[in-house]
């Protein structure tokens, strides 16, 4: 058990966090937020639940500008933008590893 403690500290500490409670992450509350570079995918028409609708349309620096770019797409193209229009991916060496949504400034 003591083995597990000091993989479990050692991790966190090459993270330089332990995860995010408000975010299902292994990234740090300020990293997801504000730091992580994230594909920014768009669903339209999200009602219609055709995946077929979903496009990367473009890239973003933290949660705030990810969705404030799927807010400008949707304005751009008609659409009425709903929290469930947007993901953002948060990209690490080339990769997609965590999905998130905005949360800032809303309770968690």
């Amino acid at each position: 058990m003591r083995l597990r403690s000091v993989t479990a500290v050692l991790c966190c500490a090459a993270l330089s966090a332990c995860g995010c409670s408000k975010y299902p992450s292994a990234y740090s509350c300020d990293y997801v937020e504000n730091k992580a570079d994230y594909e920014v995918w768009y669903w339209r028409n999200v009602e219609d639940g055709n995946e077929d609708d979903n496009k990367l349309i473009g890239h973003a620096t933290g949660l705030q500008q990810c969705e404030d770019n799927a807010r400008a797409y949707a304005e751009a193209i008609g659409d009425e933008f709903t929290g469930r229009s947007y993901v953002c991916s948060l990209m690490d060496d080339g990769k997609r590893m965590e999905n998130h949504r905005n949360m800032i400034g809303q309770p968690g």
